[in-house]
């Protein structure tokens, strides 16, 4: 069975990679839901969104499409559009809690048959000095990733602790991916 990763994300390819899971990435530009009843349910849409937009450039195999979200306050935290937008999201998430809700989705082609699955971690990060939040802004870092930061980069160092799986909060569940592939009965080790 082919797995095609339907993201751009190195971060999602590396782990796969990491885990020595072979893939395709296919192509799954979406729109992506911002606003929604629920970041959970944002997160849902957008995986699946992604999921099925990349099945459509597939003749047999698993699509795989994920989706990252960071919450806070109620509010919906993306990828950032700027760096004046991720100042804005960094003042938000400092020195308190937020939640980051990956969720992925999977269509089995030439089947059509879907499923997905959600999971949520809790960080806490800390208060952070304007030099800090400043020298930060001035890596690419923070460009393409939800709530203007990555727990496993430059970041690490913003946060107090979390609570759930890291790799949610990286944005690629395996355990969630490996009960899609049960959940679809595929197998994608070799």
């Amino acid at each position: 069975m082919t797995l095609y990763l339907a993201s751009s994300s190195p971060r999602r390819a590396r782990m796969l990679t990491e885990w020595g899971i072979p893939f395709a990435i296919v192509t799954a530009e979406t729109d992506e839901v911002m606003e929604d009843d629920s970041p959970e349910d944002c997160a849902a849409q957008n995986a699946l969104a992604k999921a099925r937009r990349g099945s459509e450039h597939v003749d047999a195999g698993l699509v795989i499409g994920a989706d990252t979200v960071v919450a806070c306050d109620g509010r919906i935290l993306g990828k950032p559009l700027d760096e004046g937008h991720a100042r804005a999201m960094l003042e938000l998430l400092e020195g308190r809690e937020h939640r980051v809700i990956t969720a992925m989705a999977a269509v089995l082609v030439p089947e059509r048959t879907e499923a997905a699955r959600l999971s949520v971690a809790r960080v806490f990060m800390r208060r952070l000095s304007d030099r800090e939040r400043e020298a930060y802004l001035g890596n690419p870092e923070y460009r393409d990733k939800a709530g203007a930061y990555a727990v496993q980069g430059l970041a690490a160092s913003f946060i107090e602790r979390t609570e759930g799986p890291m790799d949610t909060i990286i944005g690629f569940t395996m355990s969630d991916f490996y009960a899609l592939c049960n959940e679809l009965r595929v197998d994608v080790r070799r």
